[in-house]
């Protein structure tokens, strides 16, 4: 292998070897275990994350060095990717716009039962250049050419982790951190009305094609103080077709293809169909014989029995977070749940159940045409019915809620847990660019990262 230096284009170059993605846990030889025993070593007296105590993390600052160590001119002038010195130059810059380049370092390690050592890994740059099984015997790894790149990334970082943890101990990693980090790797919020003012295309995208008659009516229902649980009836005997009759309202408010298909057939056509036995035509974990459809007994023993594995309330298929669903819902788990734990007595609780029953609750914050029809068709039926993040969904539809920017190695879906709740329930994500900074740059409010701490080493550091 060759000789590589301590600069962002031989950092790069090493980090290929490791563009397969996940590495399964391996035994490492004994040089990939001394090297690196120096970046654990160096990280010793650095607080874990405040959510996982067995990972650290430091970001590392690393010179993009010269253009000869870019080192790629004989190769894009064979390909005829540049012709000159100038051209090549022009490349160099664009791949490497600024003096430095900023690369995360995560180290994780896990003890057994016994609290011996028994896992080590090391992550660079959102990649898994090292997971190794330490409490079992030596042996060589399943690639000896990608553990020697393991070997001399270790060797280099250790260099830049060094003068990281020595900004931590001189107290200015965080300020410079916070002040100098790229926008590509932070997580920030913007108001989305904001977003709207420079572009009107976001204004349509977050209506998502609903008219202006159907918000209002939303909105109307919202400011009622009708969507809550206690604020709506309940149906006592509840069947199968009460429940695809619900969905095929849905389905004609929404114009989808109808014709003449009974509300069970309806639901055949647009539902997930992993209904776990509801309608006989499963599969798997799905199958079952079905029950009688018009029978609440029958609608009872399949409801409250132990089900599992299946999607039957997702009326509008979808992926993870672009379905929609229609549960049916029941007081009695809660109510048992407030018997059980002393919060209502017993004579409560059988008041309580026998005014209990079935409602409908619509869930689909990202796919909100569909979400918001289902429930104001539902209501204007007469039939009990919530929604969901109504008013996460209401303050989209005003444009006065946040939306969340996230890193760019993060998919910009299922992202709420990186925003405190002092912005409210953040229910989109974005990227942003060069080109966005330019317009609404000054509007990001960026989020603090979190912060480098040290802790009081006792005794000898684990090697």
């Amino acid at each position: 292998m060759k000789e590589y230096k301590l600069v962002a284009p031989d950092i790069d170059r090493l980090l290929l070897f490791f563009d397969r993605g996940h590495i399964n846990p391996s035994i490492p030889s004994k040089a990939l275990v001394t090297a690196m025993k120096p970046l654990f070593s160096m990280l010793s007296d650095l607080a874990p994350m405040e959510n996982n105590e067995e990972v650290k993390t430091i970001w590392l600052q690393i010179s993009r060095g010269s253009m000869d160590d870019y080192d790629r001119y004989e190769d894009l002038l064979e390909y005829g990717e540049i012709k000159t010195r100038d051209e090549y130059k022009a490349r160099w810059l664009d791949d490497y716009p600024n003096e430095v380049k900023w690369y995360r370092l995560v180290l994780v390690e896990s003890h057994n039962k016994n609290h011996e050592l028994s896992f080590r890994g090391v992550s660079l740059d959102n990649k898994m250049i090292i997971s190794a099984e330490l409490d079992r015997n030596e042996g060589p790894s399943s690639s000896v050419f990608t553990e020697e790149a393991a070997v001399a990334l270790c060797a280099l970082i250790a260099k830049a982790a060094a003068v990281s943890m020595g900004k931590v101990r001189e107290g200015t990693y965080n300020e410079d951190v916070n002040a100098h980090l790229p926008y590509w790797f932070r997580t920030g919020v913007i108001k989305r009305n904001i977003l709207w003012e420079n572009d009107p295309a976001w204004k349509e995208d977050a209506l998502d094609g609903l008219s202006a008659e159907t918000v209002t009516e939303f909105r109307k229902l919202l400011d009622s103080g009708a969507n809550e649980p206690d604020k709506i009836g309940r149906i006592t005997s509840f069947t199968a077709n009460d429940f695809f009759r619900a969905c095929a309202c849905g389905y004609r408010a929404l114009d989808y293809d109808c014709g003449t298909l009974s509300p069970s057939a309806l639901y055949l056509r647009y539902a997930d169909g992993r209904d776990e036995g509801l309608t006989g035509t499963g599969h798997g974990l799905n199958e079952g014989p079905g029950i009688d459809f018009s029978d609440p007994a029958a609608w009872d023993v399949w409801f409250f029995s132990q089900r599992g594995g299946g999607h039957p309330w997702e009326v509008v298929r979808g992926g993870n977070s672009t379905h929609v669903d229609l549960f049916v819902c029941h007081d009695k788990e809660e109510l048992e749940w407030k018997y059980r734990t002393g919060k209502i007595n017993e004579a409560e609780y059988h008041d309580l159940m026998c005014k209990s029953g079935y409602y409908f609750s619509v869930r689909g914050k990202h796919r909100p045409k569909e979400s918001v029809t289902f429930y104001t068709a539902l209501s204007a039926a007469g039939l009990p019915v919530i929604l969901e993040d109504a008013d996460e969904i209401m303050a989209r539809f005003d444009g006065s809620d946040y939306i969340g920017i996230v890193p760019h190695h993060v998919l910009p879906k299922y992202c709420e847990e990186l925003f405190p709740a002092t912005y409210g329930h953040v229910i989109d994500f974005m990227h942003v660019y060069k080109e966005n900074l330019e317009t609404i740059g000054e509007a990001i409010e960026w989020l603090p990262m979190e912060e480098a701490k040290l802790v009081k080493i006792i005794g000898p550091c684990a090697e």
